[in-house]
């Protein structure tokens, strides 16, 4: 006959450990070598085990079930195997279980020749057990706790876009993409009719912007015009050359001015700010 204790604590209210070892329909679950154990009466089970690859039946009585504090049982007949657990609480969230348990190890473990430290192995192993089937919710019926683990980045998130980039597009692609899209005169600069009128201005004549730009390097362009879809609104590209025809002054943009412009409308836009 041996008698071995172990001691564990379960991150659950006391009330919550003790319905789930009240329970003997969940012993199965975590007590090594239990098949089954059915109600059979107020203070009765029957427990199916297997033992040493063999299947014994038995009756267990109840001898005590004292609400949030302690739960026993004992074989009422054939080799003794008897457990007791006392339940303590640690604050309202955390309760300790203290279990005894003793067994005729030569019918429990026949075939084992280490007898008391494998019946005290195989009892932490079951509260173990115990301890992780409550605290993760499959016992008690509590919530699981959330996870903090990024998405897979094969599972987008719900609600993301599942669009992905072209890789290594050209310019002149992303401007003939452009150009198939409705227009939106103003978009990202603004709703005033001042700003609205510049983004509009297509059929207009460029500024020369004295600027040499060198387009030949760039895949997919064959001349300025293929990049005039992306540029910002009032933004052209143009040949070389001086500056003519500018609006100087300190006049706001959108206003008006005596000269004329390369524009022909004497419209101070931003390309003819601060020009000679």
């Amino acid at each position: 006959m041996s008698m071995v204790q172990q001691a564990i604590e379960v991150s659950a209210p006391l009330h919550t450990v003790y319905e789930q070892l009240a329970a003997f329909e969940n012993y199965p679950r975590f007590m090594s070598g239990v098949r089954a154990v059915t109600p059979i009466g107020a203070d009765q089970t029957h427990w199916i085990m297997e033992v040493d690859g063999k299947q014994r039946e038995f009756d267990a009585r109840i001898t005590e079930r004292t609400l949030d504090e302690r739960v026993s049982w004992s074989t009422m007949e054939g080799p003794v195997l008897a457990e007791t657990l006392t339940l303590r609480p640690l604050g309202e969230l955390k309760t300790q279980v203290v279990a005894q348990l003793e067994a005729d190890i030569a019918f429990l473990m026949p075939s084992d020749r280490h007898g008391q430290a494998s019946l005290t192995r195989r009892l932490k192993e079951d509260l173990t057990t115990f301890k992780g089937l409550v605290e993760s919710g499959v016992l008690g019926g509590r919530p699981k706790p959330f996870s903090m683990a990024r998405p897979s980045p094969k599972r987008p998130l719900p609600g993301a876009s599942t669009k992905s980039l072209t890789p290594n597009a050209s310019p002149a692609a992303v401007a003939a993409r452009i150009r198939n899209r409705n227009p939106h005169p103003g978009a990202g600069w603004g709703t005033s009719a001042g700003e609205q009128s510049n983004a509009s201005r297509v059929s207009l004549p460029r500024h020369n912007l004295g600027t040499n730009v060198d387009i030949t390097t760039a895949p997919g362009i064959r001349s300025e015009h293929d990049l005039d879809d992306v540029l910002p609104p009032g933004r052209r590209i143009a040949k070389s050359g001086p500056i003519s025809g500018g609006a100087a002054g300190s006049a706001p943009m959108g206003g008006r001015t005596a000269r004329k412009d390369t524009w022909g409308d004497g419209m101070i836009n931003e390309e003819d700010r601060g020009s000679a």
